[in-house]
């Protein structure tokens, strides 16, 4: 892993392989110092997905349940965004969970917007789409893919399905058996669910060429 100061914003590259992997999942964790479950998750997706983990500034979100200080950080996203301008040389998506899944997705925001780039995939985990929501058209044109546990009373299905109004794209909502936990219970399921979701693109990509060649263009 990468060496972080503690005051900087910066992507940790957990595993990689000699041969370049064909997507990139850059993950928001829920906090500073929640960044290890993504290493299991880089050996489950690796070699057709490299995983890069955000890692925040100590300070912020160093609290337990401090989840506003990354939600509400303009700054935060922006240092955020400025440490993208490298890793953008493949295919990519993001994957937030709980306070990451907002600041995840203000960064895919100002991605869009300001460079034209659209994701694959938003993954927004075990987060409700509580916040600044707006009756004009929505401002992602990505897939958003939302994640929530049957039984977590602090994300009702009602607000997770809210997320399809974030996109002009395609909208997914997974359930999974319990709670809080299910990114620990249902590991598998999760590292299938965002493998299939990225290598769907793949097989629309190569269905759209083949139409185009049978229709002469």
């Amino acid at each position: 892993m990468s060496q972080i100061k503690p005051d900087d914003v910066g992507l940790i590259r957990i595993l990689q392989t000699e041969t370049p992997s064909s997507f990139r999942l850059i993950c928001f964790p829920e906090s500073a110092h929640s960044t290890a479950y993504y290493l299991s998750l880089s050996e489950l997706l690796l070699p057709t997905v490299e995983v890069l983990a955000i890692q925040y500034p100590l300070h912020i979100g160093a609290e337990d349940g401090d989840d506003e200080r990354l939600t509400d950080s303009p700054e935060l996203a922006d240092r955020i965004f400025g440490a993208l301008g490298e890793w953008m040389d493949r295919p990519l998506a993001f994957f937030g969970h709980r306070a990451g899944a907002d600041l995840a997705y203000r960064v895919a925001e100002r991605l869009e917007r300001e460079t034209g780039t659209v994701l694959l995939t938003l993954f927004v985990s075990g987060r409700t789409a509580h916040w600044g929501m707006s009756l004009g058209p929505p401002v992602l044109g990505c897939r958003i893919v939302a994640l929530a546990g049957e039984g977590d009373p602090r994300t009702p299905l009602r607000g997770v399905r809210a997320w399809r109004r974030r996109t002009s794209g395609r909208f997914d909502l997974e359930v999974f058996p319990g709670s809080r936990g299910y990114l620990d219970s249902s590991r598998r399921e999760v590292v299938n669910l965002v493998h299939d979701q990225l290598l769907s693109h793949v097989s629309a990509d190569a269905e759209w060429e083949t139409g185009a060649e049978d229709k002469g263009a």
